[in-house]
């Protein structure tokens, strides 16, 4: 992420957060989902689909306005669709068979 540490603890934890992505796209069928991640005062949402991750810059949560978007984010996230949240309508239940 532009701007970020590079020092291997910064690389390390951005891993950690995109194999939790994956993990979750894989074992919940979701063609994208959206997330906060949170580093001490500051956040970031991060959009993710199977190509990658979009990624805000960070922001003070706690001043500054940034309370106001994590409001915003969560209120509007909040009136999505399942679908819209990133849930695959393709998926079904196989049924059980004999």
């Amino acid at each position: 992420w532009p701007g970020e540490s590079k020092l291997v603890h910064g690389k390390e934890t951005r891993g950690q957060i995109a194999s939790y992505a994956g993990i979750t796209m894989f074992l919940s069928y979701r063609k994208h989902f959206m997330s906060v991640v949170v580093f001490g005062t500051y956040a970031r949402l991060i959009f993710w689909d199977r190509r990658g991750a979009v990624v805000s810059r960070r922001f003070n949560y706690q001043t500054g306005g940034g309370d106001e978007i994590l409001f915003k984010f969560y209120l509007r996230f909040s009136q999505l669709t399942s679908e819209q949240r990133g849930y695959d309508p393709t998926v079904v239940e196989v049924p059980p068979t004999d």
